[in-house]
């Protein structure tokens, strides 16, 4: 036999000391760091949306200006065209 008698008559004390410590722990140390978790997530989480909306921002000006670019090229190709055409008839 593996464990004596003493020992199986102690092994239900033991297993609700373990228990017990096991919950304490869980109260007093890992259920408080979850919302020290949940406050660095939600940071993290607002962080990271401002930096979508910073990306986001830039590549709208950079669409707008190259907007502006071609409508100033559009613009250009026109007028040489209409002055090829004046210049030729």
């Amino acid at each position: 036999m593996v464990f004596g008698v003493r020992a199986r008559q102690l092994l239900p004390y033991v297993n609700f000391v373990v228990a017990t410590s096991a919950l304490a722990f869980q109260t007093t140390v890992l259920y408080p760091w979850h919302y020290q978790l949940d406050a660095a997530f939600h940071h993290l989480k607002d962080e990271q949306a401002g930096m979508l909306k910073e990306y986001h921002d830039v590549k709208i000006r950079r669409f707008t200006e190259l907007e502006r670019r071609m409508e100033g090229l559009e613009r250009r190709m026109q007028a040489l065209d209409k002055s090829a055409a004046s210049g030729s008839s």
